[in-house]
């Protein structure tokens, strides 16, 4: 290890999963400040939520209805990279780049994405399996808890 580096080495698994949080979050933030986009920007979080979170309601109404599209189908895996703040998605992001460094560096980079992923769907289908949740699942913390008991 460089005892010179600004950063200390992490996997490149990590970084993979870490950068579209990162770049999310900035373009999203960068548009509710008027930095891009337009007057038409502010509204970028709210559909981004709308395209990536997980929705409890929204599954369960595929199961009785049979039908499985892909937009809700993707979405036990895609709600980890939108966080409802600047402030979440710091702190997600801090927690993933931590314990993603100890995973990486125990694990294959295709076991951390396999656990990563994994406890993402299984946190997401936890939240749907009682009744009386509602509000849509965003944040990568089901993946985080995920690294953290790998």
């Amino acid at each position: 290890m460089d005892q010179n580096a600004p950063l200390n080495p992490l996997p490149i698994v990590v970084w993979v999963l870490a950068l579209p949080m990162i770049a999310l979050e900035i373009v999203l933030s960068a548009g509710a400040n008027g930095l891009v986009g337009g007057p038409l920007a502010i509204g970028w979080r709210a559909e981004a939520m709308q395209t990536l979170a997980f929705a409890p309601d929204y599954l369960r109404q595929m199961v009785v209805l049979g039908q499985y599209p892909a937009d809700g189908l993707w979405r036990p895996f895609t709600h980890v990279f939108i966080n409802p703040d600047v402030t979440g998605t710091l702190f997600s992001v801090a927690i993933l780049l931590a314990l993603g460094k100890f995973t990486g560096e125990v694990f294959r980079w295709w076991a951390v994405l396999v656990v990563f992923f994994a406890a993402s769907a299984v946190g997401a289908l936890a939240y749907a399996a009682f009744p009386w949740t509602h509000a849509a699942l965003v944040g990568g913390w089901p993946a985080n808890y995920g690294l953290i008991g790998a």
